[in-house]
């Protein structure tokens, strides 16, 4: 892995122009590729925008990745559904632009993430990924995630992969 001091981690609203074209480009080149019969309802943009806003008003943090001034990468930190461990946030739509990738900046992200939900007074970070994002499961397991049982609403899809990190 090569890292690039030229990129940027920035928070943002999670309502950012910047922050929202991240966030439809994963849904577009993972969500709905990967897993079609899940997540294809919310291929119509309408559907999308009103799905993304709900799940903006559980975040607490919205972090986006800049190199020279280009979005590269996304992630936030949100509150989890009930029944998830107790003290935790929830790592969600971490994402890098295949350019970025294998430059450091999704563990910058993270790492970056980690260190505001210890400041918020988090005891740990949980994360729900999908059973055909190993990359993204074997980089977790790379950063201190530990596999957990699967916390709503991740137990209710059967092969979802969930981890955990203490801080």
């Amino acid at each position: 892995m090569v890292t690039d001091p030229g990129t940027r981690i920035r928070e943002v609203a999670w309502s950012n122009p910047l922050a929202v074209e991240l966030r439809r480009e994963f849904f577009e080149r993972t969500n709905l590729r990967l897993y079609p019969d899940g997540f294809g309802h919310l291929a119509p943009r309408d559907v999308w925008d009103a799905d993304d806003a709900a799940i903006g008003r559980s975040v607490v943090l919205t972090l986006v990745a800049l190199r020279d001034g280009v979005p590269v990468g996304h992630a936030a930190l949100r509150a989890p559904d009930d029944g998830a461990p107790a003290g935790s946030v929830e790592l969600a739509k971490v994402y890098v632009r295949d350019r970025a990738r294998r430059s450091g900046v999704a563990t910058r992200l993270v790492e970056t993430a980690e260190s505001a939900a210890r400041e918020q007074g988090f005891a740990s970070v949980v994360l729900g990924t999908g059973p055909l994002q190993l990359d993204a499961a074997a980089a977790y397991v790379n950063l201190g995630y530990a596999p957990i049982t699967p916390y709503p609403p991740y137990d209710s899809f059967g092969d979802a992969l969930c981890f955990a990190k203490q801080l």
